[in-house]
């Protein structure tokens, strides 16, 4: 008798007419299908954190019983090497800090002249999920760039060691970055959906999940920004550093005294 009722319910529901997340309430229950959502996006954060974790625990020491052995350069004692290798790395940080600031500079105009336009056409939580989703995108690239720019210059350190080493760090960086994008980007959006429940009163879910795109929009806005403008940065770099440093000035490819090699670098 418990399976026919079971069987009737089931039957009776329309999911068609429900999008995903309600489809899948309705069958596991609402505190199921939180608990599947925002467990995964925490393990990823934690797990984000080891990585960094490890990341931050490679020390720049030029690895002296092995230098000798192994680099070009074993003439040069190992920590004026990795001295330049430090001063190369904090002018590429640099380089990197002042890019994004520049961007982001542009993307905030951006998303308050955008977010004008769209609250007259689509009214405002739309326009509040734009604003989340694009500083929920400004805020995974800041991660992004942050660790890239860490651990590279452990990557080449580890790499002195041996291939392996190095392959270890830049997959520990990456992990980082892929992780916490992916797990902040989930929770997000979860605490979104959470107080526009609560905060407006939408005739259906398929009017608040309407509203709820425009995080998409706003993720993807300033992804387009970081993409393009990134690009036309970093190729505008690579030309100017070809042009002036190896025609001009005939200094040898990626000599770090071309500002336009850092430039390149920051881009890349």
């Amino acid at each position: 008798q418990r399976a026919r009722r079971s069987s009737h319910f089931i039957g009776s529901c329309n999911f068609a007419a429900h999008p995903g997340p309600v489809a899948a309430a309705i069958m596991l229950g609402t505190s199921i299908v939180n608990v599947l959502i925002c467990v995964p996006a925490a393990l990823g954060l934690l797990w984000s954190a080891k990585e960094w974790i490890a990341v931050s625990k490679v020390k720049l020491d030029g690895h002296p019983e092995l230098l000798a052995k192994q680099d070009s350069k074993a003439q040069r004692n190992a920590q004026d090497v990795v001295a330049e290798m430090k001063k190369i790395a904090k002018t590429i940080q640099d380089g990197a800090m002042s890019f994004l600031f520049a961007e982001y500079t542009y993307m905030a105009v951006y998303i308050v002249l955008f977010s004008i336009v769209l609250i007259f056409f689509t009214g405002v939580p739309t326009t509040i999920a734009f604003v989340v989703g694009a500083v929920t995108s400004i805020l995974c690239g800041w991660i992004g760039m942050m660790i890239a720019v860490y651990t590279n210059v452990r990557t080449t350190h580890q790499c002195w060691k041996d291939l392996k080493s190095g392959f270890d760090v830049a997959i520990q960086g990456g992990c980082v970055m892929g992780l916490s994008l992916v797990s902040i980007g989930v929770l997000a959006i979860f605490i979104l959906i959470e107080v526009f429940k609560r905060c407006f009163d939408f005739e259906r879910a398929e009017v608040m999940f309407e509203a709820i795109a425009g995080y998409g929009l706003g993720g993807s806005s300033i992804a387009l920004f970081g993409r393009v403008g990134g690009g036309i940065y970093t190729k505008a770099a690579d030309v100017g550093a070809d042009l002036v440093g190896k025609t001009e000035l005939d200094l040898p490819e990626d000599d770090p005294r071309n500002p336009a090699v850092v430039a390149d670098l920051v881009g890349d």
